[in-house]
């Protein structure tokens, strides 16, 4: 009995420590978040940022000593200290869990299963080199025969090529500028392309389809999908593509009727940003939302664009709303920089070519989408070097001076710009102030009835002219905060609504993970009347309660805007 439990000793801790060691290997992602809580802001001590990394050599350490001296050893007193040892470690990692890491899990899982598979890999090759010429199954015609059969099986599945082709998500509806690109992805790699009114508009690259991608965007005139109100999206599998001749798949296909914006009865239109994976509740509240013309998503839809259905999420939560039926407004997010995929960004969202600030029309409606990119200047540690923000930025200035010239938007009675991170609120670390405060000016020129935004996880509301411009630090409404924000607001002229909070109110202290609800905006704009009324929704289709967090100001659930005067009610 005693033998027993030791044993079990052992293999508990011979297991707990190979999940340590592959988990922290797994959490890479938050290594960087570990540091910073640590105490790491940059400069050249750098034993906090590399910490996680000692960390986790001393976890493949610890593994294999537990291998090595349990097996030479065999004492019981060394299989109670290991499993200890393991039990501390795992306790830490769970603690690094709870304290942010749950929100990154969904991309440190995948890490994990691709090393315990290649860990899995490692075992068989020593069990068929070492353990299996010492056994009865090499004897056993019945193993070799089944074992030969699946792997032979395996390989002609991948040299031909058996992937069955179907739609993974239906197609989505980007505006940018004044065309349509309608995205769509497949499960195998393939050709696609739009049939509107029996006229073909293809995914190409250059004059040739695509036939190796399984993201599709195709573009067409806003004129032309606004009129026939339907189109067809179709893609046939590349099972193989030489250089003088090819085979492609049967032809799949999805019709769709599609809703053009239409302004008779007013303008409305939603607007989600935030969302970090929390799908489920961003599609409860818009369920509530009633009819609106078109959808913002306004970034940090996922938290990492890590691999290409990260890249896709955007495409998930976009369809999941408007099912292709209407207009999305795509703007990028800060977490939309990061990951491996994060610059393949602009094949699977709305862009104008790789560049994610554009303007869009539709009718009666001019709109801008402008793109700050990072949060913090470009000599921020965790970003190692590789930003170049400012001069991204820059371009926008000069984007923004050009718009000017044209004076397009004179003609539009609604305009409105669209950003991540909020142009008008300068936060505690006074990050590329200036550049803010230059675009402020260049879009209080242009005149605008609406800038939406999110980034902060909060409902912030920008009334112009409530707060003195640049006055440091903002001071809370103190029914919703006591103290002081060592921040301010630049000078502008254009309401501001920030929408980017999970949770049920205004105040609600909901972390990103099992938030049970995420809030939108909805807005609807009465241009014979010359107002527009906005309201917060949650995920039970109830108004939120909200007040001006740096002034002494409660709005209520309903706030409405003078078009003119831009005066709130």
């Amino acid at each position: 009995m005693k033998e027993r439990v030791f044993q079990v000793i052992r293999w508990a801790g011979t297991v707990l420590a190979f999940f340590n060691a592959l988990m922290f290997f797994a959490m890479r992602p938050c290594w960087s978040g570990i540091s910073s809580t640590l105490g790491y802001k940059g400069g050249s001590n750098t034993f906090l940022y590399f910490l996680p990394v000692f960390i986790c050599v001393l976890l493949f350490v610890e593994l294999l000593a537990d291998l090595i001296l349990k097996k030479i050893f065999k004492k019981n007193w060394l299989q109670i200290m290991f499993l200890a040892i393991s039990l501390v470690f795992f306790a830490a990692i769970m603690v690094i869990i709870a304290l942010g890491a749950i929100d990154y899990m969904r991309f440190v899982w995948p890490k994990f299963w691709v090393a315990v598979g290649v860990l899995a890999v490692l075992i068989a090759l020593y069990l068929l080199l070492f353990v299996y010429p010492k056994t009865v199954l090499k004897d056993n015609k019945w193993f070799k025969f089944g074992t030969i059969g699946v792997a032979s099986a395996v390989a002609v599945g991948l040299l031909v090529n058996f992937t069955v082709n179907w739609f993974v998500i239906k197609p989505v509806v980007y505006a940018v500028e004044d065309k349509y690109q309608i995205v769509f992805s497949t499960n195998a790699e393939s050709t696609g392309w739009v049939e509107i009114g029996g006229k073909k508009y293809y995914d190409l690259y250059n004059g040739t389809a695509k036939t190796f991608t399984k993201i599709h965007k195709v573009e067409v005139p806003m004129s032309v999908l606004d009129e026939a109100k339907q189109y067809t999206v179709h893609s046939q599998k590349t099972i193989y593509a030489g250089p003088f001749g090819g085979f492609l798949g049967r032809d799949i296909s999805e019709k769709v009727s599609f809703r053009p914006v239409d302004s008779s009865d007013g303008i409305q239109y939603l607007s989600f940003s935030d969302v970090h994976m929390n799908d489920a509740r961003t599609f409860e509240t818009a369920s509530h939302a009633g009819n609106y013309d078109f959808l913002f998503l306004l970034g940090d839809i996922i938290s990492d664009v890590e691999t290409f259905d990260d890249a896709n999420f955007n495409n998930q939560v976009a369809y999941g709303i408007t099912k292709g039926q209407m207009p999305v407004v795509y703007a990028r997010g800060n977490h939309d920089v990061k990951g491996r995929y994060s610059q393949e960004l602009h094949k699977f969202v709305g862009a104008k070519g790789e560049r994610f600030y554009y303007n869009f029309y539709f009718k009666d409606v001019y709109g801008l989408v402008l793109d700050l990119g990072e949060d913090h200047d470009d000599d921020w540690w965790e970003y190692y070097g590789t930003a170049n923000f400012e001069e991204y930025r820059q371009e926008q200035i000069a984007f923004l001076k050009d718009e000017i010239a044209k004076e397009d938007y004179e003609a539009y009675p609604y305009r409105v710009v669209a950003s991540h991170i909020p142009i008008p609120f300068v936060n505690y670390r006074h990050n590329y102030e200036n550049t803010k405060k230059e675009m402020t000016a260049l879009l209080n020129q242009m005149d605008f009835h609406m800038s939406v935004c999110g980034h902060q996880h909060q409902l912030m509301i920008f009334e112009p002219g409530l707060v003195t411009p640049e006055t440091s630090p903002l001071t809370y409404n103190s029914s919703y905060k006591k103290g002081t924000y060592n921040g301010y607001l630049t000078d502008f002229n254009f309401p501001t609504f920030m929408v980017s909070k999970p949770g049920l109110t205004f105040g609600d202290p909901t972390n990103l993970s099992g938030a049970k609800s995420h809030i939108g905006l909805y807005v609807n704009v009465d241009l014979a009347g010359k107002k527009e009324t906005c309201y917060y929704l949650n995920s039970r289709g109830e108004k939120v309660d909200t007040m001006n967090m740096f002034f002494d100001k409660a709005y209520g659930q309903q706030i409405v805007i003078d078009l003119t005067t831009k005066k709130f009610a």
